[in-house]
């Protein structure tokens, strides 16, 4: 007997349980085809399909959604994931353009749009977005990390040792604000607090965030 839509959607999340993520991604499919217009699918495949690393699924899901559900920034802003995750930062910024004016103080959709700026070399626009953004979100890690970097690299340390400071008080164990402060630490050329927070990130889950954080501190203690 031919399963529904729905059975193969259960299938699907019986799969993604057992760390199946293609079969899941296969099944999804299958229950698209049975259900073309069933917005759930298209959002769920989004997400698996990324999840296996078929980017160019995940973006003809996405597609699909959008036209199914045009004025849901939901929908777009999963687009946009999509996008930025196979490389095509045109769409994601057209994408992200346009269901900012639908969503005017996401500050998720304002990260995007700052991570897609700075992929197309546009330092001023993703200064400006991420700005909006912590004013939104003072506190969440990531995107504090994300503006950091920006402050960062055009040597405005103070500033950046000011959000990441505010956003440790909530998040005092995440290893990328402390790297970061680390950095503005250093910059600032307090050698001390700049050493306590790289100490902070070098024992971080992330191999990448140790790595840096021990190559800063070799900087700060040279032989």
């Amino acid at each position: 007997m031919t399963k529904s839509w729905r059975g193969l959607e259960a299938d699907a999340n019986a799969a993604l349980q057992k760390g199946e993520v293609g079969k899941a991604a296969h099944l999804l499919i299958d229950a698209i085809d049975l259900a073309p217009n069933e917005a759930g699918l298209y959002k769920q495949l989004v997400q698996v399909a990324l999840m296996a690393g078929g980017t160019e699924t995940a973006v003809k899901a996405g597609t699909e959604l959008r036209r199914l559900e045009p004025n849901n920034p939901e929908s777009g802003y999963l687009l946009a994931v999509a996008a930025m995750a196979h490389g095509d930062f045109v769409l994601a910024e057209s994408t992200l353009e346009a269901i900012a004016k639908l969503a005017p103080r996401s500050w998720q959709i304002k990260q995007a749009q700052g991570q897609v700026a700075r992929a197309l070399k546009k330092d001023g626009q993703a200064r400006s977005v991420l700005e909006q953004a912590v004013a939104l979100a003072p506190t969440e890690a990531a995107l504090v990390n994300d503006y950091a970097v920006l402050l960062l690299e055009i040597d405005e340390a103070t500033k950046a040792k000011d959000v990441l400071s505010r956003a440790l008080g909530a998040h005092p164990d995440d290893a990328g604000l402390h790297l970061n402060l680390a950095l503005a630490y250093g910059k600032l050329k307090d050698v001390l607090k700049a050493k306590v927070h790289a100490e902070h990130a070098k024992t971080s889950g992330d191999a990448d965030v140790r790595e840096q954080a021990a190559r800063l501190l070799a900087q700060l203690s040279p032989q």
